[in-house]
């Protein structure tokens, strides 16, 4: 179907802008509609549309930063808060989080305010904003709290290690907020007790937050080993995560996140058979020249899994203590 050249400027604009399309053009919303049912668009919500094929290029992250821009540009007053923040201020978060494509809004009217299909309204008190790319948001801290009421500890650990580790955040400001909230204040006590800005990534977090969950201790991130070389040169080497079970020796935990094997600024442009064995090989040389007796691997899928997680950390050795729960 042909688009006129002005709808054809408007969606244009509107990629260049990376969000969607927004119109209050009668006419442009019936060719839109018309594009939607031809495929050469998609409807992504009530009232705003992106090309088709842009939009299939996305991941699901991009597409909710696309939406809430959309939004923003459709209401400009509105302030975005909870995972909408998070989003927007590239704070490592699970991206299953949006498969639901609630849009988090800040409003200091009653908590029975009106909320438009796919909106949400988090009320707020002390209504306050900054601004992230155009956006109106409320605070890092604000949002981190909000998602600790609403999501479970392993999926919003991620967040306050990454808010942390990037200085978006200070922790006494959390605490202070998390204490106003009825539905939030322990959850975010406890977050705050387990968070650590060492954590190098997200899928690593979450790996920690499930192990939590489990039973398993806090264990101590990224713990250096200087070990010389037979050139006589001493090297660093770094573990994930570290636990000191009774008895000698120690257990290193590897989270084996794909990135480790595909993303060129991790692997410094080696295949992933060179990555391999340049693992086998550090690992070989953590065992014999320092007090690690064990390294375990975690991948993903066995994170999420959580029975092979437990059977990998408590063949190791590694007790467990009690089970935290799921929030």
């Amino acid at each position: 179907m042909k688009i006129n050249p002005r709808l054809q400027t408007s969606l244009s604009k509107a990629e260049s802008q990376r969000r969607c399309l927004h119109t209050t053009n009668h006419c442009e919303q019936q060719t839109l509609s018309k594009l939607a049912k031809s495929g050469e668009v998609t409807r992504v919500r009530h009232g705003l549309y992106a090309r088709t094929v842009i939009w299939q290029s996305l991941d699901p992250n991009e597409r909710y930063l696309w939406t809430i821009r959309g939004l923003h540009n459709w209401h400009p007053e509105w302030i975005f808060a909870g995972i909408s923040v998070i989003s927007a201020c590239e704070v490592e978060h699970p991206y299953w989080l949006h498969d639901d494509d609630k849009v988090f809004v800040a409003t200091d009217k009653s908590s029975g305010a009106f909320s438009p299909k796919g909106i949400q309204y988090i009320h707020k008190q002390d209504l306050l904003q900054s601004r992230k790319s155009n956006l109106s948001i409320t605070s890092v801290s604000e949002a981190l709290c909000d998602c600790a009421a609403r999501y479970q500890f392993h999926e919003v650990l991620p967040m306050f290690d990454s808010a942390l580790r990037k200085h978006l955040v200070d922790a006494d400001d959390i605490r202070r907020i998390g204490e106003r909230s009825h539905q939030a204040s322990s959850k975010v006590t406890r977050l705050l007790r387990y968070a650590d800005s060492l954590s190098e990534n997200g899928g690593e977090s979450l790996c920690r937050g499930i192990m939590i969950e489990e039973g398993f201790g806090k264990p101590q991130l990224q713990h250096e080993f200087r070990i010389p070389g037979t050139d006589g040169k001493i090297r660093t080497y770094r573990v994930d995560m570290l636990y000191h079970p009774p008895g000698n020796g120690l257990v290193a935990i590897e989270f084996d996140g794909i990135d480790k094997y595909t993303n060129p600024t991790m692997t410094g442009q080696h295949t992933i058979r060179q990555v391999v064995h340049a693992e086998k090989e550090r690992e070989n040389l953590l065992l014999a020249k320092t007090p690690i007796r064990q390294i375990v691997r975690i991948d993903f899928k066995e994170a999420l899994q959580r029975v092979p997680l437990v059977k990998k950390l408590t063949t190791a050795g590694i007790s467990r203590m009690r089970l935290s729960g799921h929030q």
